[in-house]
């Protein structure tokens, strides 16, 4: 992966993805339409994160194996994303309040709702998985046409809501 910190715009079937990596792993991953990119001037993409994220994107894999760097990321915020990883596979959904109960926090439905909105790392922790009560799409991150942005993650997954 690299000595460095480093960072690439990936071209993508859904639109342009930043990707972000450390030594450690990848540290985000930065949907279309978020905000700018890093500062700097990107790199030439990791050739080995970049394919894997190619074969995910397009159905090929169902997950997303790659290392992840989420220092700085702990307490709640932490515990919901490593449910959500482990426990959430491709094609399932759950909601909100469910991964709260899954996360050992009953009725904590809202705060999940705002850690998947910071998720630093969309896709390889598949937060389009976590949809609104009864079944309904509910928000995304990822700039103004995020929610067709999940809906289109879903449906590769065979989900339709």
């Amino acid at each position: 992966m690299g000595g460095t910190a480093r960072w690439w715009v990936q071209a993508t079937g859904y639109g342009p993805v930043t990707v972000v990596t450390s030594p450690r792993g990848v540290r985000a991953i930065r949907l279309p339409g978020d905000p700018a990119p890093p500062v700097g001037r990107p790199d030439d993409p990791d050739p080995w994160v970049s394919a894997r994220l190619d074969d995910w994107l397009v159905g090929r894999v169902h997950e997303l194996d790659l290392p992840l760097d989420l220092d700085g990321v702990g307490g709640f915020r932490r515990r919901v994303l490593d449910t959500l990883a482990r426990e959430v596979g491709w094609g399932e959904t759950v909601s909100y309040g469910e991964l709260a109960a899954m996360a050992g926090r009953p009725g904590a439905a809202r705060a999940v709702g705002n850690v998947m909105a910071s998720n630093p790392l969309p896709l390889a922790i598949p937060c389009h998985r976590v949809v609104a009560s009864g079944g309904r799409i509910g928000g995304y991150g990822g700039g103004r046409d995020a929610v067709a942005l999940k809906r289109a993650l879903l449906a590769r997954e065979g989900v339709a809501l």
